[in-house]
């Protein structure tokens, strides 16, 4: 199981959106990347504003020379799809195939709907654009001209470089078994157009079904396969006492997501050993790629804490 950190690049923004203090998020890219550590990041323009993913990532490639660099989650129904096509080509070439994308189309909630029309796309068609967007990406990425006509735009024999590190383009992560809900639509966009799954808010029984039934949509498809990458976003917070992480993680999401925490599913909240414990429950039910993300103001402490304390733990 590969463990990586989400660079806390909402919550500097949180603490000053004039003079966010940008090193903190370095800081954690460079600690990851010396441990051996994945560093991803989230996505959102206005709902819950942070630092760009993409340049963010961008940025990481050029510091860092090992993590793998991934999105949990990028939400590409609110871009153009031609362009970020080219975006993501262009941050796969820069950090040498390291780029993993995380896929979803955000929670159905009032200020999601506002950030869709606020960046001039409908809410409603999000999940048929994110695949218009999944298959468009493919074709461009072949090398091959393309002709397609989508939502709002048109290919004419068109090609774009440069083009993914790796022919088969960086792996497709996609949402699916969120908060242990399993629709039927997302377990087969799984199946016909991903190459893995990314979900949150899930317990062992949860990851169980989730690795089941994804392998029976992808034998559906014509795409069967014994395994595939299976990420878990969760948050970590290391704290001697047991009741204050709580306190502390709970006060932390409710800054962070403006209210409606979910404390479904698992947490490592508590003493090193406790984290540790979590984690294994994770790796012991087939979890492939942890993305944590550390509660709290003292982000680089944490991740100090947890390469000292929790990492040597999964040390193969």
């Amino acid at each position: 199981m590969r463990l990586g950190m989400l660079l806390p690049h909402r919550a500097v923004v949180l603490t000053s959106a004039r003079r966010p203090p940008l090193e903190q998020c370095w800081t954690t890219a460079r600690l990851c990347d010396r441990a051996g550590m994945d560093l991803w990041v989230g996505d959102s323009i206005v709902a819950k504003p942070r630092l760009d993913p993409l340049t963010t990532l961008a940025y990481c490639a050029a510091i860092t020379q090992r993590s793998r660099l991934g999105t949990a989650v990028l939400l590409p129904a609110l871009r153009q799809p031609t362009v970020l096509a080219h975006m993501l080509a262009n941050i796969d070439q820069l950090s040498a195939g390291r780029l993993v994308l995380g896929l979803g189309v955000g929670w159905p909630l009032p200020a999601i709907e506002r950030e869709w029309e606020a960046c001039g796309q409908m809410h409603k068609r999000r999940a048929r654009d994110l695949e218009e967007h999944i298959v468009v990406w493919r074709k461009l990425w072949s090398g091959e001209p393309v002709s397609y006509e989508g939502n709002g735009f048109k290919l004419s024999e068109h090609t774009i470089g440069p083009l993914p590190w790796h022919e088969s383009g960086p792996p497709l992560l996609i949402t699916a078994g969120n908060r242990g809900e399993f629709i039927p639509a997302q377990i087969d966009r799984v199946g016909r157009l991903g190459d893995g799954v990314i979900t949150t808010y899930v317990t062992e029984e949860d990851i169980a079904r989730l690795r089941e039934v994804c392998l029976q949509a992808f034998d559906k498809h014509g795409r069967g396969r014994t395994a595939f990458p299976l990420c878990v976003y969760t948050t970590v917070c290391i704290e001697p006492d047991a009741a204050k992480a709580e306190r502390e993680t709970r006060a932390f999401l409710e800054r962070y997501y403006g209210g409606g925490v979910n404390f479904r599913g698992l947490m490592g909240l508590g003493p090193a050993a406790a984290v540790i414990e979590v984690l294994k429950r994770y790796q012991a039910a087939g979890v492939t790629d942890l993305c944590i993300r550390f509660a709290g103001e003292d982000q680089v402490a944490q991740l100090e804490q947890f390469i000292a304390d929790v990492l040597p733990a999964f040390a193969s």
